[in-house]
């Protein structure tokens, strides 16, 4: 794994810290987020957005790595096991790569507008990545994909989701999909953690479009 993006020390939050290779769950370096399955194949990127406490990561050690019962986590697997997707294909990772400094991990993380710097190189770290791993699909989870993050990764975006402010209105439109030049396909999907509040119909397109996706792969890797 190639050195996170360093950045001076500040109160918003942590870049210094050693990722736990071993754990599942713990990205970077963890090897997924499916217990069980810690070599995936990463051909399903999940992005969400932040890491969450520093306190909580250092914690980890103890707990064996996140705790299978994680709300995001279950939720995730679920949608998952409803795609028939294989969760040795899964790989969890978030838009920003640093810890939070101290310990509320939903507080407002203003650091897409304090820190833009910072984002645009985590932004640049993901590309290697996916340039290297060739997904077959990235699926960015929840509404600052929207708003930030998704438009950072992939600059076609801007354009595809131009004038659309609301989750709901980029379904509308047809437009939680496109396919880059690269064969990737990049989905926008409801972020798991608050999947009971969704409309049922935008949940079911979500896997719908999963579904499709991971029985070409199989195919295409000869397991199916």
């Amino acid at each position: 794994m190639p050195p996170l993006p360093a950045y001076p020390p500040n109160e918003l939050f942590a870049t210094a810290f050693s990722p736990h290779l071993t754990l599942p769950g713990f990205f970077p370096g963890a090897g997924g987020f499916f217990h069980g399955y810690p070599n995936p194949k990463r051909r399903f990127l999940f992005f969400g957005t932040d890491f969450g406490p520093l306190s909580y990561q250092r914690g980890l050690p103890s707990t064996g790595g996140e705790p299978e019962g994680v709300v995001t986590l279950r939720q995730l697997r679920s949608i998952v096991a409803q795609a028939h997707l294989h969760p040795g294909r899964c790989f969890l990772t978030n838009a920003v790569l640093c810890m939070r400094q101290g310990e509320s991990a939903t507080t407002e993380f203003p650091i897409w507008r304090e820190h833009r710097d910072y984002v645009l190189a985590c932004a640049a770290w993901h590309r290697r990545e996916l340039a290297n791993c060739k997904p077959t699909a990235v699926v960015l989870m929840g509404k600052p994909h929207l708003e930030h993050f998704g438009k950072l990764l992939f600059p076609e975006l801007a354009a595809h989701w131009h004038g659309l402010k609301t989750m709901a209105s980029v379904y509308a439109q047809g437009r939680e999909v496109l396919t880059l030049d690269s064969g990737t396909r990049i989905l926008l999907m409801l972020h798991p953690s608050f999947w009971h509040a969704h409309p049922t119909e935008l949940k079911a397109r979500a896997i719908e479009h999963l579904a499709a996706w991971a029985s070409t792969d199989a195919k295409i890797a000869g397991d199916a």
